[in-house]
């Protein structure tokens, strides 16, 4: 069982001027190398949020791109079933229309039927 041991503001204030005062007493040389590693720590901290920062700034512009791109074609999509339904009325149209036509041919082919047998029959 490991105990974890609550360290007070006040307390860690202490500990930390104990570590800058061991610093400068092992001399300034041992101070810049701290002070070295302190920066590149820093600036490392910095690059890697810099870096987090324009990966979610990209992934951030290629999902806004890509809703407009569902939108897109959805828009695309709900044009083409528009289409399909203007032809497909359409095509009931021509095939009534087909209908129609054929009616009326036969129709007149009826019509005309008597007059080309009485003419055939010999009324001249």
């Amino acid at each position: 069982m490991t105990y974890q041991t609550k360290v007070l503001p006040k307390q860690l204030k202490n500990e930390e001027e104990g570590a800058i005062k061991r610093v400068h007493l092992l001399g300034p040389g041992l101070e810049a190398k701290f002070d070295e590693l302190k920066f590149e720590i820093i600036s490392k901290i910095d690059s890697e949020l810099t870096d987090s920062k324009n990966a979610r700034d990209y992934i951030s512009q290629k999902y806004d791109e890509l809703c407009t791109k569902i939108q897109y074609l959805t828009e695309l999509d709900a044009t083409v079933s528009g289409f399909r339904s203007d032809v497909k009325a359409i095509e009931r149209q021509i095939i009534e229309l087909s209908s129609r036509v054929d009616d009326i041919e036969k129709r007149t082919i009826c019509k005309e039927s008597p007059s080309v047998a009485s003419s055939v029959l010999g009324h001249k």
